[in-house]
């Protein structure tokens, strides 16, 4: 029997935000310790070839596997950009190739801006929460957070799972934005301030995320603090980029998620100016999280966690939905 499951069965299972950094987390560690294989992002654009991964005018089908030998599970996932977002992934049994389950997930259009925190955001949210986690100083007094759509939001609500911190500073990359201050004042209790610049959140933060789809910088290396984190979420692309080159200079510490990073526009500009060299980036999320690797040094080091999103985080957070479902009775079982 194979298990059919569609985004009305995953908005009943309430998957909370440390579930996911707890998927994601191992999924890492795998990954840090020869335990997990993906296939690099593949997409072919239909629509708007010259235009960032996913940006309004562009309409694109992307093709990934997964294997996961710890969680013992083997996953293909295909993802639908059109006017739509739609992704559909297969789970299947790596002893006997059996098909256990489909599963059909969705999100808004480019722009909207969904009233609750989905699983879609918590899996990127939980790379940056992770990246804080293994990263960022023990003490921190205030998170910045640029970017105050999907990724915004299911990076704070991660970031309240796996750090202490007293105040969140915000901005949305082009603006102050009250509402996003208003919205996750519903899902975190610390104090919430949105500001009038990128630059003063950067200059007041000590762990911050960016996960804008700016194609220029936003975060400049001159307004880091000394010992301040940053996960870079947003930038998954050539044409992408929201730090400059001098943030990279800065870092003692570069973590990346895939080798496919390096084409990031902001990693690819801090390469190619010399600001970096490929000696300066330390190794992959998954090193750290098994130990392998240190995240940083001392408490004034910089570092930065690059992530363009792998097909390991997002197999993760799929293979928690289906084992969810089925622990929940829930879904359609067909032949």
């Amino acid at each position: 029997m194979v298990l059919l499951i569609d985004p009305t069965v995953i908005s009943r299972l309430d998957i909370k935000p440390l579930e996911v950094i707890e998927a994601v987390e191992s999924a890492y560690r795998q990954d840090g310790l020869g335990l997990a294989e993906e296939t690099p992002r593949l997409e072919i654009k239909i629509k708007g070839k010259d235009l960032p991964h996913i940006a309004p005018g562009t309409s694109s089908v992307g093709h990934g596997m997964v294997y996961l030998e710890g969680s013992k599970v083997f996953i293909t996932s295909y993802a639908y950009h059109f006017d739509f977002h739609k992704y559909i992934n297969e789970i299947i049994d790596p002893e006997t190739g059996r098909t256990l389950a489909v599963i059909k997930r969705t999100r808004g259009a480019f722009g909207t801006k969904p009233n609750a925190i989905d699983s879609g955001m918590l899996r990127t949210g939980a790379a940056a929460a992770i990246g804080a986690k293994y990263m960022a100083n023990r003490n921190i007094e205030a998170v910045g957070v640029i970017g105050t759509g999907r990724i915004g939001r299911g990076s704070l609500a991660c970031l309240n799972e796996v750090c202490s911190f007293d105040r969140v500073y915000t901005h949305s990359g082009r603006k102050r934005d009250d509402a996003f201050t208003a919205f996750m004042r519903e899902h975190i209790s610390t104090d919430i301030i949105a500001l009038d610049s990128a630059e003063e959140v950067v200059k007041k933060s000590d762990v911050i995320v960016t996960g804008t789809y700016s194609t220029e910088p936003v975060v400049m290396g001159e307004w880091l603090r000394d010992g301040a984190h940053i996960s870079g979420m947003g930038a998954d692309g050539p044409k992408k980029a929201e730090m400059d080159p001098e943030v990279f200079k800065r870092a003692s510490r570069i973590i990346v998620d895939s080798k496919k990073c390096l084409s990031i526009g902001e990693l690819a500009a801090a390469l190619d100016s010399g600001a970096i060299t490929h000696d300066s980036i330390q190794g992959k999320i998954g090193k750290v999280v098994a130990g392998k690797i240190t995240g940083r040094d001392s408490e004034q080091d910089i570092t930065v966690f690059e992530s363009d999103g792998t097909h390991i985080q997002s197999g993760a957070v799929v293979n928690l939905i289906y084992e969810k479902a089925k622990k929940l009775g829930l879904g359609t079982e067909v032949d």
